[in-house]
C-alpha cells in the first residue's frame, strides 16, 4: 500500500512535536538532565569531597602547627633581647608577679615587633583572660596556652627558700637542653595558673602528661628552651626515666640524682 508523501511528512512533524514537548525525551531541545545523571554527578561530588576533606584538614592542622612554632620562636627572639636587660634572669610565671604587666608573656611582648600569640591556634580552650580587666575576677580563665617550668622561676623551694640561682640562664648547666616554656592543656589545673612542677612527676610519663599538651600537634608539642630556641618534640623525647630529662636546670638533658 503506497503512502501519501504529504501524509508521511505530517506524521514526521507530529512525531517531532511529541518528542519535543516537556513530557517527551528530547533532551537536546531542553538541555535537562535525567535523574540517573543527577545521581551520578552527586555521587562523584561526594567521592571528591571524601578525598579532599581529609587533605584539607591535614593542611589546616599543619598550618596551625607552623603558626604555633613560629610564635614560640618569636618568644625566643624576644627572650634573647630581654635577657641582657634583666641580668640574664628569666621573667617570672604568674605566681611571682603582682601586676599583669609583669607576667612573662607580657614582658616578652615589649621586646618584639611581632604580635605574640597568647593562644595556640590548635588550642580548643575557650576561656582566656582579658588583660584589661582585674585578673582576680576571672578565676575560670587561663592566662595562655603555655606554661613555665617552675624550676626556673625566681623562687623555687627545691633549691631553697631564697632566690633561685637557676632563674639566671648563666647558671643553667646547658640552657640549650633545658625547657623553660611548654604547651599547657585546657584543664582546670591552668585556670589563672601558668606553671608546672616537674619535680612532682616522679619519673612517671603518664602522670606528667596530665600537665603537658603533649599531642596538640599530631603527636608532638612545642617547647621553648632557656637559650631561646624552640623545638617540636614528642614528650617522651624530653622526659623518660632513666633516659633523657630536659626539665631540671642543674643536670639537663640528664636526670638529677634526686628528681
Amino acid at each position: 500500500m503506497r503512502r501519501n508523501p504529504c501524509q508521511l511528512e505530517r506524521w514526521r512533524r507530529n512525531l517531532r512535536g511529541v518528542l519535543g514537548r516537556p513530557g517527551g525525551h528530547n533532551r537536546q531541545s531542553y538541555g535537562a538532565f535525567t535523574l540517573i545523571e543527577l545521581l551520578v554527578v552527586i555521587s562523584i561530588i561526594a567521592i571528591l569531597m571524601g578525598v579532599l576533606l581529609p587533605s584539607l584538614n591535614r593542611a589546616r592542622k599543619q598550618a596551625q602547627k607552623i603558626a604555633c612554632r613560629s610564635n614560640l620562636r618569636q618568644m625566643g627572639i624576644a627572650l634573647q633581647t630581654y635577657l641582657p636587660d634583666s641580668g640574664y634572669r628569666l621573667p617570672p610565671s604568674s605566681c611571682h608577679v603582682r601586676e599583669p604587666n609583669d607576667h612573662w608573656l607580657r614582658v616578652l611582648t615589649r621586646y618584639t615587633k611581632e604580635q605574640l600569640l597568647f593562644r595556640c591556634p590548635s588550642d580548643k580552650g575557650k576561656e582566656f583572660v582579658d588583660w584589661d580587666k582585674p585578673l582576680n575576677k576571672q578565676k575560670d580563665a587561663r592566662y595562655s596556652s603555655f606554661a613555665v617550668n617552675s624550676l626556673l622561676d625566681p623562687i623555687c623551694y627545691r633549691y631553697g627558700a631564697g632566690p633561685n640561682r637557676y632563674n639566671c640562664v648563666n647558671s643553667i648547666r646547658r640552657p640549650m637542653s633545658c625547657i623553660w616554656i611548654s604547651e599547657a592543656p585546657a584543664t582546670e589545673s591552668f585556670r589563672l595558673a601558668d606553671h608546672i612542677h616537674p619535680e612532682t612527676w616522679e619519673g612517671s610519663v603518664d602522670y606528667a602528661k596530665q600537665f603537658i599538651a603533649w599531642d596538640r600537634h599530631q603527636g608532638i608539642s612545642h617547647y621553648l628552651f632557656a637559650d631561646g630556641h624552640a623545638e617540636g618534640l614528642k614528650f617522651e623525647h624530653t622526659y623518660e626515666y632513666p633516659g633523657v630529662c630536659n626539665w631540671y636546670p642543674e643536670t639537663a638533658p640528664k636526670w638529677p640524682e634526686n628528681p
